[in-house]
């Protein structure tokens, strides 16, 4: 009986360009060979608000997964099939620690096919203009709240997203181990010397992904693609774990094999490859 492989890929640092963006060649391969059977799909830590974008001319077959295994999106429908909640009480515990600290960063919230991006203030010219580029996308719409404590008392928190120096990064991120029923992610940006710090549900992560996309796909095997430090739960899920040459050092020590760098379509021509041996 044949096996069934699904192809996994993160996306920043990893498939795209380090212009993020998807190379002509990347989205031209993937298409022929999703068209001849190849079983692609993606799991990463952006939302819907900057992803359609990015893989507009990609003819996915299958959802993808977000925020980190957080929210599952059929892209050819444009609906949400999946969402996994924070619990209520570790929500508000989260808000409460952010405003304690000041962070004015963006809370998640989801509801009706449509998630929101709330916010208090945006206080930087960075925030600024992450906000104005990604409002364009209407399936994330941006929103200014009083408080974020209020708001996670009444709606359906999905996901939160904050940044900053590593200082101040690294002492919320042990406060915030402390806060039972969730689980963050904290790894330095690809783009910036940035520090990032993501809570979604407990239980929830890429790991997680691998298993909900593999149910999706039928797949019995999973080959995952990866760079960054919140790749590793992407590893411990798939039954094979890629990292591209550029990935950090624990994800390369982690890895079964290497392939080239994403600024060299490494994902697409490590595909190439098996399509030229014995197919997918």
């Amino acid at each position: 009986m044949d096996t069934k492989t699904l192809y996994l890929s993160d996306l920043d640092g990893t498939l795209l360009q380090n212009d993020a963006t998807l190379s002509p060649y990347a989205i031209r391969e993937l298409n022929r060979m999703i068209q001849k059977g190849l079983c692609f799909s993606i799991s990463s830590a952006r939302s819907t608000g900057t992803v359609i974008g990015i893989l507009d001319g990609l003819r996915l077959t299958m959802p993808i997964a977000l925020f980190n295994g957080v929210i599952y999106y059929d892209y050819n429908t444009a609906r949400f099939v999946r969402v996994m909640d924070i619990a209520p009480a570790a929500a508000v515990q989260v808000a409460r620690m952010m405003e304690a600290h000041g962070l004015h960063s963006t809370m998640y919230t989801y509801q009706d096919q449509q998630l929101f991006a709330n916010y208090v203030s945006l206080d930087t010219r960075r925030d600024q203009k992450f906000a104005e580029e990604r409002s364009r996308f209407p399936q994330k719409k941006w929103r200014q709240v009083e408080s974020f404590v209020q708001t996670a008392q009444t709606g359906r928190v999905v996901f939160f997203s904050m940044s900053g120096a590593k200082e101040r990064m690294d002492r919320l991120y042990r406060e915030m181990k402390q806060i039972p029923n969730i689980t963050l992610s904290y790894y330095l940006d690809t783009y910036e010397p940035v520090w990032y710090l993501e809570v979604q549900a407990g239980g929830v992560d890429k790991r997680l992904s691998v298993q909900i996309l593999r149910e999706m796909a039928g797949a019995d095997r999973v080959v995952a693609f990866g760079d960054n430090h919140n790749d590793l739960a992407l590893a411990d899920g798939a039954d094979l774990f890629c990292a591209v040459e550029n990935a950090t050092a624990d994800l390369l020590a982690r890895a079964d094999r290497i392939v080239g760098p994403n600024t060299a379509d490494g994902v697409v021509r490590y595909l190439l490859e098996l399509e030229a041996q014995s197919g997918w």
